[in-house]
C-alpha cells in the first residue's frame, strides 16, 4: 500500500476522540472520514479535528473508496456486526477491545476476515506501547529468571452510573470483566500463556453483569491474582515476578510510561515518552501491516484475541454472567 493510509473511525465515544487526537500525529496516515448514528454528532466531531467528510450512517463510511482502514469504536455489541460489514466492504478493522463478547461471535469475525484475506486486529492497546515491548524484552532475555506470579488489577467507581449505561446492562455487554478485566487478563495471557486452571468470584449488580471480578489463573509453576471492578476506585498497579527479580508497572499500569526492574535488590528503572496518550503504537503497527500486505498482527494476534475471549467464556460460565448475544 502506497501513499498516505486513509483512516476512518466508526463510533464517536470518548476513546474515538483519543484515538483520533492520536491518529493525527502520526505521519503517512490521515484521518479521513467519522461515522456516527446521529449526523449531528458527527458534525461536531468533524468540526473539532477538521475533516471535510462525516457521516450519520455506518454504511456511508463502509462504502467510501477512499478509506483503507476503519476504526471501530462503538459499543461492545455491535462490535460484530460492524465488523464483519467493514470487512464485507473491503476495509480493513482495527477493533476496540472486547473484539467481541463471546467466542462464538469472535470465531464469525475471524473466519470473515480470513476468507476475505482482510485485516483485522483487536486493540489492545498496552500490547503496542514502548513500556510494554521493554517488558517482554526483559522477561525473553530472562532479566527476573523463571516466572512464578502477576498480580494486576483495574478499578474505578461507576456506581453513579444508570443501570441501563453501558457498564451495567447487558444487552450493551455490561460488566467490568469486558470492559477492564480484560486487561489483566490480558497481561496474564502475554506473560504466562493459556493457563491450566481459572477459579472466579464475582458480585454481580442486579442486571446480572458483574460489579466485581476476582481471578485466580493457575499455570505448571506459577500462578496470577487479576482484579476488576467498578465498585470503587484504586491505585491501578501491577507486579511480574520471576526467581530472579520482578517488575513492577507504574500506576495506571496499562499505560503507564514508568518501569521498575530489582534484580537482587538493586533496582533498575525507566521513564518512556509517549507519542501522545499511546494509541499512537497501535495505529503504527496497522500502519505497518497494511504496507506489508499482512491480514493480522504477530504482536497481537488473531489467535491470542480468540484465547483470550475464551477465558472470559469460562470465567463468565463459572460466575454466571449472561448476555443476550449468548
Amino acid at each position: 500500500m502506497s501513499g498516505a493510509i486513509k483512516w476512518g473511525i466508526l463510533g464517536l465515544g470518548k476513546i474515538a476522540h483519543k484515538f483520533a487526537s492520536d491518529l493525527i500525529l502520526i505521519q503517512d496516515c490521515e484521518l479521513k472520514a467519522i461515522a456516527s448514528s446521529s449526523e449531528d454528532r458527527a458534525k461536531i466531531f468533524a468540526n473539532k479535528y477538521g475533516l471535510e467528510t462525516f457521516y450519520g450512517s455506518y454504511n456511508d463510511l463502509y462504502e467510501d473508496e477512499s478509506i483503507d482502514v476503519i476504526y471501530i469504536a462503538s459499543l461492545n455489541q455491535n462490535h460484530h456486526g460492524h465488523v464483519i460489514q467493514a470487512i464485507k466492504h473491503g476495509k480493513a478493522v482495527l477493533c476496540e477491545k472486547p473484539l467481541a463478547i463471546n467466542c462464538r461471535q469472535a470465531k464469525e469475525m475471524l473466519n470473515c476476515a480470513r476468507v476475505n484475506q482482510i485485516f483485522l486486529m483487536e486493540a489492545i492497546w498496552t500490547r503496542f506501547n514502548p513500556t510494554f515491548e521493554q517488558i517482554l524484552r526483559w522477561i525473553n532475555k530472562g532479566a527476573i529468571g523463571k516466572l512464578r506470579y502477576i498480580n494486576a488489577t483495574f478499578s474505578f467507581n461507576g456506581l453513579n452510573n444508570d443501570l441501563d449505561s453501558r457498564l451495567f446492562n447487558p444487552a450493551k455487554g455490561g460488566g467490568s470483566l469486558l470492559d477492564v478485566g480484560i486487561y489483566p487478563l490480558f497481561l496474564s495471557l502475554s506473560v504466562l500463556g493459556k493457563p491450566n486452571n481459572i477459579k472466579a468470584s464475582a458480585v454481580l449488580s442486579e442486571t446480572g453483569v458483574d460489579e466485581q471480578i476476582g481471578m485466580l489463573l493457575t499455570y505448571d509453576q506459577s500462578q496470577a491474582i487479576l482484579y476488576s471492578s467498578y465498585a470503587h476506585n484504586e491505585d491501578m498497579r501491577a507486579t511480574i515476578c520471576g526467581e530472579k527479580g520482578e517488575i513492577y508497572l507504574d500506576s495506571r499500569w496499562h499505560e503507564t510510561a514508568n518501569l521498575k526492574l530489582v534484580q537482587e535488590g538493586k533496582i533498575y528503572k525507566k521513564t518512556f515518552d509517549f507519542i501522545g496518550k499511546g494509541y499512537s503504537y497501535e495505529i503504527e503497527e496497522v500502519n505497518w501491516c497494511l504496507r506489508n500486505k499482512k491480514t493480522e498482527s504477530t504482536k497481537w494476534s488473531l489467535q491470542q484475541s480468540l484465547d483470550l475471549v475464551k477465558l472470559m467464556d469460562q470465567i463468565r460460565k463459572q460466575t454466571g454472567i449472561h448476555y443476550p448475544m449468548d
